[in-house]
């Protein structure tokens, strides 16, 4: 039985020193070996003029956006764009798909100037922030209320659907206005 259990220790022992020479994604489970785990993660953060992540805001409070995205891969990854926009942020009414404020509508790139692609260095993260002022679109003052934010790295059909399930997009960020 002694004999049995040395065995046992010296193949955990040999498999555990494997693992360790190895990288830490081919030696994970449900890591980059899932073909249907994304390459990147995306996230949005909302702070107040404090720094503090927070889902509250008074009215007229500006709102610090704050989207990272990292990338999941050992290797290096490259995301390509269609214009010079890079990022961006939309706003939206609680549950809803319409969307009342988007940053590049007034403050982002112009759409004809060139593309450029953003590199990302294995795990590396990148993070976007924009400080918003709680205006419409069309620059109105939103009413107090409950609305959802996104942060995205622009992909492909993002200006028709802002919302669509995405990895280069963070999921809603629910906040309220008081």
């Amino acid at each position: 039985m002694h004999r049995f259990l040395v065995s046992r220790l010296l193949t955990v022992l040999g498999i555990l020193a494997l693992c360790l020479g190895a990288s830490s994604a081919s030696c994970s489970w449900g890591g980059k070996d899932d073909p249907n785990s994304p390459d990147f993660v995306t996230e949005l953060q909302l702070q107040d003029s404090g720094g503090q992540i927070t889902d509250t805001f008074d009215q007229g409070q500006p709102i610090t956006l704050v989207l990272r995205v990292r990338n999941r891969l050992n290797s290096s990854a490259t995301v390509e764009f269609s214009d010079a926009r890079t990022y961006d942020f939309v706003v939206v009414n609680e549950n809803s798909s319409t969307v009342l404020w988007k940053w590049s509508t007034a403050n982002g790139p112009s759409t004809t100037q060139p593309a450029s692609p953003l590199e990302f260095a294995p795990y590396e993260t990148k993070t976007f922030t924009f400080t918003w002022d709680q205006r419409d679109d069309e620059g109105f003052q939103l009413a107090r209320g409950n609305y959802e934010a996104r942060g995205v790295l622009v992909y492909s059909t993002f200006d028709s659907r802002p919302l669509e399930d995405n990895q280069l997009g963070s999921t809603l960020s629910r906040f309220t206005i008081r």
